[in-house]
Parts: structure tokens; C-alpha cells; sequence
């Protein structure tokens, strides 16, 4: 598996393009988030910086065991970096939904679990498990 990039974005010296917002299962039907700039030219970019940044609130794990998942939004904004305007509740079978609102769909992607733990596969198979 290799990556289109010339530079990981992870290992760029270059300002943050996206936000990139991690939500948790706190328990009790509770979620909470975390909130941070990343840097990519793209979404999924975005998404592998925050993965394999030293730090990263996703832990060392192939996936957190609490994560309902990452929405990536395209530029910084401080609004969102305060206070995103996502709302994230349990459906009727108790699976967890998110919406964004304030954003195009071509803006903002929302990254399920699956798909993150896909991509931290694909990205550790070729960088190891910090970049």
C-alpha cells in the first residue's frame, strides 16, 4: 500500500489547512469531543495527520475502544475550534448519529470508526505505528 503523498503530512513543517474533531463515547449516552488543527490537502490527509502525530488523541490502539468518530472539516475556524456545531446522539437501535451543521458537504467529512481503523492500518503497515 503506498500513499500519494511526497511527505507525510505529519512530518510537514506547514501551517494547519483543516479541524479535525475526535468524538468519544463518555458513557451514560454522553459524548464528548476533542478539537485540533491538522494539516493535508485533503480530508483523508487531515485524518492520517491526526493519527499518526505523536500525541494524538486516538492513543497508540489501532482504534480508541470509546471512538464514535472523527469529523474533518476544510479551513480553521475558530467558532468550530470553541465549540463545533455537531450534534451527536443514539438512533432508535442505540448505534450512534452525527450531524453537522454550518458546513457544505464538500467542507466537512465525517470518518466512521471502520474507516479509521482501515486507515490506521493501511498507514501503519507502511510507517510503523508513529510515522
Amino acid at each position: 500500500m503506498t500513499f500519494s503523498w511526497k511527505i507525510p503530512p505529519w512530518k510537514r513543517h506547514e501551517d494547519c489547512t483543516y479541524l479535525a474533531v475526535t468524538l468519544i463515547d463518555q458513557g451514560g449516552g454522553h459524548s464528548g469531543s476533542i478539537t485540533e488543527g491538522v494539516r493535508g490537502d485533503d480530508a483523508i490527509e487531515a485524518l492520517a495527520d491526526l493519527l499518526m502525530t505523536p500525541g494524538s488523541p486516538l492513543g497508540p490502539g489501532p482504534t480508541h475502544p470509546a471512538l464514535i468518530g472523527v469529523v474533518v472539516r476544510r479551513g480553521i475556524d475558530t467558532t468550530w475550534l470553541a465549540q463545533p456545531p455537531i450534534q451527536v446522539a443514539r438512533d432508535e437501535r442505540g448505534r450512534w448519529q452525527v450531524a453537522v451543521g454550518n458546513a457544505t458537504d464538500e467542507d466537512v467529512t465525517v470518518f466512521s470508526p471502520t474507516e479509521i481503523s482501515g486507515l490506521v492500518s493501511r498507514l501503519r503497515s507502511q510507517y510503523g505505528r508513529t510515522g
